[in-house]
């Protein structure tokens, strides 16, 4: 599928391939599922000509996840794998092609893993590419930042997310409401349908936390808290919900306008603290469920 929205980032990194200005390190940053890791794979591809290779030219380097006493998280970038990067970026590239490096999800390197990463930006190989890619550009070093191109991807626009889906569609509407500006969202939805009704559910959840005694708020916290990304996917949905009744798109019976804006804000601060902190996120989301009263 190609990159939906951003095309004025497009046609700027278009230019500099074409006047040959292209830097040594970007830093692709915005909102999660907007598409900036499409945009970055495509700028690679077009660096070398077409032909994406990850894994020879082009390395890809993600968080991985694991499972710890029942919880699932993200793990950590570790700075034996930066290291790792390093030497791949020093080889010399095949028919004089360029060494581009992708780190998705740059923000869950560490400050050691982000210190090595330095060693590539104040002395980059030539013919060198690195693309950092985060949702959260807080947690890069100011180091690390100030030594990149700074590539800001915002939502893109209801017009260019209704071009992405066919008018036939007989979910178009049910996908733009969840997509939110998102491409990255509706692409899932358009490669699995029970995404959406993973939505559904995720509504009626919503709704009947109004209605559960606290027993059975805090037995769902525990549930919910062993899978942090669901957890986060989840909470994201519900925000979208109450977005839309608090601007007065969907209106609601069971909550009020001015509940919605408290309850979207406890929500963020809740997915703010599981994100960055080491809190409990079973005690974190009982605390968030006692406020849906």
């Amino acid at each position: 599928m190609s990159v939906i929205g951003h095309q004025k980032i497009i046609k700027l990194l278009d230019r500099s391939i074409a006047k040959n200005t292209v830097s040594h390190a970007y830093l692709f940053s915005g909102p999660q599922h907007a598409g900036k890791f499409r945009v970055a794979l495509e700028f690679a591809e077009k660096l070398n000509g077409g032909g994406l290779k990850t894994g020879s030219e082009i390395t890809v380097l993600a968080p991985e996840r694991e499972e710890i006493k029942g919880v699932i998280k993200e793990k950590d970038i570790k700075v034996e794998q930066i290291r790792d990067l390093r030497r791949k970026l020093n080889m010399t590239a095949y028919n004089d092609k360029y060494r581009i490096a992708i780190i998705d999800g740059a923000e869950k390197m560490g400050h050691s893993a982000q210190n090595s990463l330095l060693k590539i930006l104040e002395e980059p190989p030539q013919k060198c590419v690195l693309i950092l890619v985060s949702q959260n550009e807080k947690k890069i070093l100011v180091t690390v930042r100030s030594r990149c191109r700074r590539i800001k991807l915002s939502l893109v626009s209801e017009n260019e997310m209704e071009r992405m889906l066919s008018s036939e569609h007989e979910n178009k509407a049910e996908m733009l409401f969840w997509s939110l500006g998102r491409p990255g969202l509706a692409a899932r939805f358009l490669e699995d349908k029970s995404q959406l009704e993973k939505r559904g559910a995720m509504k009626k959840e919503l709704e009947d936390l109004f209605s559960m005694s606290a027993s059975e708020k805090f037995d769902l916290a525990e549930s919910m808290s062993k899978d942090a990304e669901s957890l986060s996917e989840k909470m994201d949905s519900w925000i979208v919900i109450l977005r839309n009744t608090l601007i007065g798109k969907s209106k609601k019976d069971w909550i009020t306008p001015q509940k919605s804006l408290e309850l979207i804000e406890v929500i963020e601060d809740t997915a703010e603290i599981l994100k960055e902190t080491n809190a409990n996120s079973r005690l974190a989301l009982e605390n968030l469920f006692l406020r849906f009263v």
